[in-house]
């Protein structure tokens, strides 16, 4: 019995040991699902912070708080958005997030806000703070003063980053002896290097990047980091050497990040490096170097990662084969020169990454080179000085499997390279300025099934061939600027159903869009611009491409209806079908893409009345509509836009230009070329943004600018030309002062110039961009599922695409007797004023002669009178001057020689006189530029002229000597005819006297003339 008792006291025992290894275990799950729970102090500490953050500093409650609950006490702060705690510490808060908090305008708003420290004096076992991004640029404890961060003794890592804290703040942060890591990037630290920093000898990780420290010479207590292993001073001001000095005794450091200063120097630079490093960034400063400087680089044996692009070295590492650990190397965007094929065998066999991208290489290059790199993963390889020649290596089979490729300006000979065909494990491929030619290269997408990024644009690929029965999961497709000839494969979108940017622009395919296009419902960008498409749109590409954010369909003949009501691009942001043959209205379509931001149907054949419905696209910040045959009055739902660009030009459109546009945001407005009427409303000079105001070509009239409007305009472009306007031009326009390009041509403004216009600008004003871009490059950004992995940060697992969401800003201006288009930089230093073809009369203001910026001048076909001033000497970068059609009179000033800009000269039918000086400049312009001034004289015309002092002189002498010359002739002729008188009469009778026949058929006439004479008198007389 004993024996059986005690059995079941064993089994009994067991059961029970079980059962408490059952509770405990419940236990331990339970806790580790939160069941403990916060305190409640730190919970109500959590809610003060809250009430502090919010009443103080406008926090933005459903970004992040939302779930900060106060009148729910049962409420688990563990549970909380940007809260986690750690049951081992019993429920402590040892993690807090607060960053972005503030909304990001107004952390650009610069205003003084102080964070208060004794708000986390509630939460004792708090391991990491992260507060980034919140623009606050002071710290403060009314409590513990500066050693505040004493209170926090378990702090293990504090960020800062993004605020706009300054030097002054270590004061409090030196306090902190118990962290780890202290991220203080992109703070407003400025000059001497902050010396508490040696205070937390327990860092291991510190992080003062971007900021604008310039000087660390004075920190000699750097090196008690003794266990500092990761530094970055990337994105400072240092210059010197011996700023860094400190460098070399710091024997724990593996990690430096040095790049974006502006240090020059890599071999004085290379010697203060301590020999343990892994990784060591030196990119985007202003280092060259003789060939020994990469001497002390190259002794850095641990080193594993190194980074030395985007700057100006010259020379080939050649002694990089001694670091034998190395597996990644960054030299792209130097000037390093030199033979490819002798350099790129002599690095270490560790590379997994090369890049060589943008340098001076030159010759050929034998990707065979790469035969020791087994592990390489990733390559890439251009030049700035011309293309690189690819050698044909039909027998090399590589080791390695590519990840990634990248190849620029790469001469391929129309070859692929034969390497290619043995890779099976790409994931990206860019291959672009390399003169490949032949159809798209199908087997590559058969040959690497996980493939997702392809990009061989700008080459010469002839033909579009997808491999048949394939679905692949390509994501990244371009193709652009090739010379494809092909239509779209009818399969397309069945090929490739994952695809989520397409670009084909640039090309010469015809045909269609495919209907299969509409099974790519991931796609969220497609260019198809400069092609030659035609047809309509797809049902099944409007209704299956849901995900569009933009669609390029420019310059093509495609037509339809836009959109029709079956459409379902929903997502579509940007949407450009300019250059196009759609008409008709628009349609209800559209109206579905809601969230549209750029809206631009300009070059088709669009008609009828603008919808009322547009004024639905809140979202809408561009719309381009020049071209088409709209007509009717502008909807006045146009006012629920809150638009930075309208073009309406070249329309129909009629009736008044509405009094209710949104000017909040408003930077270019072109109604040129339509059948306006009416008058310019006034507000549209008092809006604040607006640059360029467009309106020739109407019919408007009225007053411009009949009201005061201050200081508040910034147009710097104002064109009313080919209008109606018939009154004096206002003095009030002269409020417009940072105007440099005015149109008042065409019209019929009468009365004087008003001189004011001197205190116009006219390109006085360079202080800033004028015509800057009003749109912003939106950036579209492609992440791949595999990355490299680097302690550098290089970001070679994604893809950019910026798509500009407008052209360049241009403006046509009559300049040079030919209109002009200006854009970009050109248009910047353009400035003008255009007063032609008027009723203007009265004396060119003085004041126009001081405009020493300005470049054209046109005060052509007016009555002006006066004449030219000497001081037109002062318009030194005067490019064009017309003054024809006026009453000027008096001389040409010599001083027009002296302005060698002058490239278009026109002071033609006037009544000017004198002597052209023609000399200097003045020698280019022909005989045009004077025609019609009859006193004018002298090169280029056939009228020669002297000074006016010798011509009186000589008019005198003449006139006397003609006065004296007139008796003498008198004389000789009385005496001459007496002469004449006598010897015809005794000639005639010596003649009659001689006895001959010619004297009797002489009397036989005269007595024959006397008879019929007679007879003429009887018979006369009878009558």
């Amino acid at each position: 019995m004993r024996t059986y008792e005690r059995y079941w006291w064993w089994v009994k025992e067991k059961k029970m040991a079980l059962v408490f290894f059952m509770i405990v275990t419940v236990m331990l799950q339970l806790q580790m699902k939160g069941c403990v729970g916060c305190l409640e102090t730190e919970r109500m500490g959590l809610l003060q912070l809250k009430s502090y953050l919010k009443n103080g500093f406008e926090v933005e409650d459903e970004y992040m708080m939302k779930s900060w609950i106060h009148d729910d006490p049962s409420s688990d702060c563990c549970q909380w958005r940007s809260v986690e705690c750690s049951d081992a510490t019993g429920g402590h808060v040892v993690h807090l997030s607060l960053d972005r908090l503030i909304p990001v305008n107004d952390v650009y708003d610069f205003k003084n806000q102080s964070f208060n420290l004794s708000l986390l004096h509630s939460f004792p076992r708090l391991q990491s703070f992260d507060f980034s991004f919140n623009g606050f640029s002071d710290l403060f404890d009314p409590i513990n003063g500066h050693k505040s961060f004493q209170r926090l003794e378990k702090l293990r890592t504090l960020d800062f980053y993004g605020n706009r804290l300054n030097n002054s703040v270590f004061t409090f942060i030196s306090e902190a002896r118990s962290l780890r890591t202290l991220n203080f990037s992109s703070n407003l630290l400025d000059g001497v290097f902050p010396r508490k920093v040696s205070r937390m000898t327990k860092l291991k990780t510190l992080d003062l990047s971007y900021n604008k420290l310039s000087d660390a010479s004075q920190i000699k207590g750097l090196e008690n980091l003794v266990e500092l292993e990761v530094l970055s001073l990337a994105g400072n001001t240092f210059n010197h050497v011996k700023s860094i000095q400190v460098l070399k005794d710091m024997p724990m450091l593996q990690e430096l990040d040095l790049s974006g200063n502006r240090f020059t120097d890599l071999d004085r630079l290379g010697v203060l490096l301590p020999s343990s490093l892994h990784v060591l960034n030196l990119a985007k400063n202003q280092l060259s170097s003789t060939p020994k400087g990469y001497f002390e680089i190259c002794e850095l044996a641990n080193l594993r990662e190194l980074d030395l692009s985007s700057n100006a070295l010259t020379n080939t590492p050649n002694c990089l084969a001694n670091l034998s650990r190395l597996r990644t190397l960054e030299l792209s965007e130097n000037q390093i020169s030199g033979e490819l094929s002798s350099f790129v065998p002599g690095l270490p066999s560790t590379l997994e990454y090369l890049s060589l991208f943008d340098n001076d290489f030159n010759g050929s290059f034998l990707f065979s080179s790469l035969a020791n790199h087994t592990r390489l993963a990733v390559f890439t390889l251009s030049s700035n000085l011309g293309m690189i020649q690819a050698q044909d290596e039909t027998s090399w089979l590589p080791p390695f499997q590519l990840k990634m490729l990248k190849l620029k300006r790469f001469n391929l000979g129309g070859t692929i390279p034969s390497f290619l065909a043995h890779q099976h494990d790409l994931r990206s491929i860019h291959i672009s300025y390399s003169q490949w030619k032949g159809p798209f290269p199908g087997w590559l997408v058969e040959n690497n099934t996980r493939l997702e990024t392809i990009g061989l644009n700008n080459n010469l690929l002839t033909e579009l061939r997808l491999p048949a029965g394939l679905a692949h999961g390509l994501q990244y497709l371009d193709i652009s600027s090739n010379r494809i000839y092909d239509s779209l494969p009818e399969d397309i979108g069945i090929v490739f159903p994952h695809i989520e940017y397409m670009n084909f622009s640039s090309n010469h395919i015809r045909g269609t869009i495919p209907s299969s296009m509409g099974e790519m419902k991931s796609l969220y960008f497609l260019d198809l611009s400069y092609n030659r498409l035609y047809g309509q749109l797809p049902k099944t590409f409007l209704r299956g491409c849901y995900s569009l954010d933009v669609l390029k369909l420019s310059n093509n003949q495609l037509q339809g209806k836009v959109f029709p009501i079956h459409a379902n691009l929903t997502g579509l942001i940007l949407l450009f079908l300019d250059g196009n043959n759609f008409d008709g209205n628009l349609e209800e379509g559209l109206l579905k893409s809601k969230s549209l931001n750029l809206l631009d149907i300009s070059d088709n054949g669009f008609s009828g009345t603008l919808p009322f419905w547009i004024g639905e696209f809140s979202n809408l910040s561009f719309l381009h509509m020049r071209g088409n045959k709209l007509n009717g009055q502008v909807p006045h739902q146009v006012k629920n836009l809150e638009l930075m660009v309208l073009d309406m030009s070249h329309n129909s459109f009629s009736g008044s230009i509405p009094g209710n546009f949104n000017v909040a945001s408003l930077r270019d407005l072109r109604l040129h070329s339509n059948e306006f009427i009416g008058s310019v409303p006034s507000y549209l000079f008092k809006a604040e943004w607006l640059k360029v105001l467009d309106l020739r070509h109407n019919n408007l009239s009225g007053k411009i600018l009949d009201t005061t409007i201050g200081n508040t305009s910034d147009m710097r472009a104002l064109l009313l030309g080919n209008n109606s306007f018939q009154n004096h031009i206002p003095e009030k326009i002269c409020q417009l002062s940072k105007v440099g390009l005015l149109d008042l041509s065409h019209n019929k403004f009468k009365g004087a110039i008003p001189s004011c216009f001197g205190n116009m600008s006219f390109g006085a004003q360079t202080n800033d961009y004028i015509f800057g871009e009003y749109g912003y490059g939106q950036v579209l950004a492609f992440y791949q599922s595999w990355s490299y992995t680097s302690a550098l940060g290089l970001l070679y697992n994604g893809v950019e695409a910026v798509i500009q969401t407008t052209g360049d800003i241009e403006v046509n201006f009559l300049t040079k007797s030919r209109a002009e288009t200006y854009q970009r930089h050109i248009l910047q230093s353009m400035h003008g004023l255009d007063l032609s073809s008027n009723q203007l009369s009265g004396e060119i203001p003085v004041e126009i002669w001081d405009l020493k910026n300005i470049i054209s001048l046109n005060f052509s076909s007016n009555r002006l009178i006066g004449s030219i001033p000497d001081s037109i000497s002062k318009l030194e970068n005067l490019e064009s001057l017309d003054l024809s059609n006026n009453k000027l009179h008096g001389n040409i000033p010599p001083q027009l020689a002296d302005l060698n800009s002058l490239g278009y000269f026109n002071v033609s039918y006037n009544n000017l006189s004198g002597e052209i000086p023609f000399k200097s400049h003045l020698v280019t312009f022909d005989e045009k530029s004077y025609i019609g001034n009859d006193q004018l004289c002298g090169l280029p015309t056939n009228k020669s002229c002297r000074t006016s002092k010798d011509f009186g002189k000589q008019f005198k002498e003449e006139e006397k000597e003609e006065a004296g010359d007139g008796v003498i002739d008198m004389v000789w002729f009385y005496w001459t005819c007496g002469a004449v008188y006598i010897s015809t009469s005794l000639a005639l009778f010596a003649f009659l006297c001689i006895d001959s026949r010619w004297s009797r058929e002489w009397f036989y006439r005269v007595d024959l003339s006397v008879h019929h004479l007679k007879r003429f008198k009887n018979c006369f007389i009878c009558n």
